[in-house]
């Protein structure tokens, strides 16, 4: 996992909590919380990302959505119900996605989006976290094999 500790320096701000738990209020500033997407997408971008996911709720909309939109990119939100996964839209064919999220949970983990994406023919390519700050990429043995034209 790369530590993006520069990523803290802009959710400061919007960092909150009751002294049980953390969350990031994003719509408090709306020009600080378009300067941390651009941040993002400036990370996202150079990974040659297309799509932007996120899962849903409110935090992670606006998240998915003011980096979706710093990179000029598409957005879809993956749902969870009963268990089974899908997405609000799916992203063209053969798309480089990315997750983005407030934080990795047991419950909302990275393993099994990077394998929905990979069913459906797209390349998974990372997930971003706020919480902490890091930019999370699947293991090599997860990863598809790369054809050698052999």
């Amino acid at each position: 996992m790369n530590e993006l500790p520069y990523l803290s320096a802009l959710t400061g701000p919007m960092t909150r909590t009751d002294g049980n738990g953390l969350w990031f209020d994003l719509g408090c500033d709306p020009q600080e919380t378009n300067r941390l997407g651009t941040a993002i997408a400036a990370i996202l971008s150079t990974r040659a990302v297309g799509t932007v996911l996120s899962w849903e709720g409110e935090e992670e909309a606006v998240l998915a959505h003011v980096v979706a939109s710093a990179m000029g990119a598409r957005r879809a939100t993956v749902v969870q119900e009963r268990g089974l996964l899908f997405t609000s839209a799916e992203p063209p064919a053969g798309s480089t996605v990315a997750l983005v999220a407030t934080r990795l949970t047991s419950s909302r983990p990275m393993l099994p989006v990077m394998e929905m994406m990979r069913e459906r023919g797209h390349r998974f390519d990372c997930a971003l976290t706020l919480h902490p700050p890091r930019l999370h990429v699947p293991p090599a043995d997860l990863l598809p094999p790369v054809a050698d034209g052999r």
